[in-house]
C-alpha cells in the first residue's frame, strides 16, 4: 500500500490579490522540499483545464459566490477563473490514482498549504504516515461543518478544501461524479462554484463512500485525521 501526495498549480489563472506570483512559487517549492519524493506535483495551462470548457461553451457564466471577495478577486471572472482551476484538483487526483494499486491512495494537498496557520513540514509528513498506518476505506476530508444543504451562494464549509484523501480506486468515479454536478448545475444556473462546495453537492447524492473529520483551515486539518467518522 502507498500514499501519494498530490498537488498542482495553474500558472496563468488569475492576477491573484492575496498572493504575489513569486510568493506563490516559494510556497508550492516548501511543499516539494517538504514531502519530496512523496510528492507528485501537476502543472497545467489554464485553457487546458476540464472546466475551462464549460468557460467557453457559457461565455456570461458567473461565479456562484454572490459577493466576490475584493481582496482576491478584481472581477467576477476572475473567480470563475479560479473556481476552474479548484476543480482540476479532482482531475489531478484521478490521474495519479491511475498509475497506482487499487490499496493505494491520493492525498490532496494544496500548492499554498503552508500558509496556513500552524501547518509545517513536519505535520504535513506526520499525516502522511497516519494515512499509512491507519488507511481509510472512503474519500475522507476534514471539515469545518456537518452534512447539511448547500447554499451556493456562499462558501460551504463542509468540507476545507485544502486536503483530501481518497482511496486511488475511488478517484476516477470522484472526477466523474464531479463533472457531472459541476456541469450540470452551471448549465442550469449559469453559476460555476467552488472545489469544495461541488464536493459536498456529491457527497450529498450518496454515490460514493465518504468519511469526515472536524477541522479548521490550520493544521487541525492534517492533525485530526484520526478522528474520522
Amino acid at each position: 500500500m502507498r500514499v501519494v501526495a498530490v498537488t498542482g498549480f495553474v500558472p496563468d489563472a488569475f492576477p491573484a490579490r492575496h498572493l504575489s506570483p513569486e510568493q506563490f512559487a516559494n510556497l508550492g517549492q516548501r511543499l516539494r522540499d517538504a514531502l519530496g519524493e512523496r510528492l507528485v506535483v501537476h502543472e497545467r495551462r489554464w485553457d487546458d483545464c476540464w472546466a475551462a470548457n464549460i468557460v467557453r461553451t457559457i461565455p456570461d457564466l458567473l461565479p456562484s459566490c454572490a459577493s466576490p471577495p475584493a481582496d482576491r478577486f478584481a472581477t467576477p471572472g476572475d473567480m470563475v477563473r479560479s473556481n476552474v482551476v479548484l476543480l482540476e484538483r479532482f482531475r489531478w487526483l484521478a490521474e495519479t490514482a491511475a498509475g497506482l494499486g487499487a490499496d493505494d491512495f491520493v492525498a490532496w494537498i494544496e500548492w499554498s498549504i503552508l500558509k496556513q496557520r500552524g501547518v509545517t513540514p513536519e505535520i504535513l509528513r506526520g499525516f502522511l504516515d497516519a494515512i499509512e498506518r491507519d488507511p481509510p476505506t472512503a474519500i475522507t476530508g476534514p471539515g469545518c461543518w456537518p452534512v447539511s444543504l448547500v447554499n451556493d451562494s456562499e462558501a460551504h464549509w463542509r468540507f476545507v478544501g485544502s486536503c483530501l484523501v481518497v482511496p486511488a480506486r475511488l478517484a476516477g468515479d470522484l472526477y466523474a461524479a464531479v463533472v457531472g454536478v459541476a456541469s450540470t448545475r452551471a448549465a442550469i444556473t449559469r453559476r460555476l462554484s467552488w472545489d469544495m462546495n461541488t464536493l459536498a453537492f456529491v457527497e450529498l447524492l450518496s454515490v460514493l463512500p465518504f468519511s469526515w473529520y472536524p477541522a479548521g483551515h490550520d493544521e487541525t486539518q492534517f492533525t485530526r485525521y484520526g478522528e474520522r467518522k
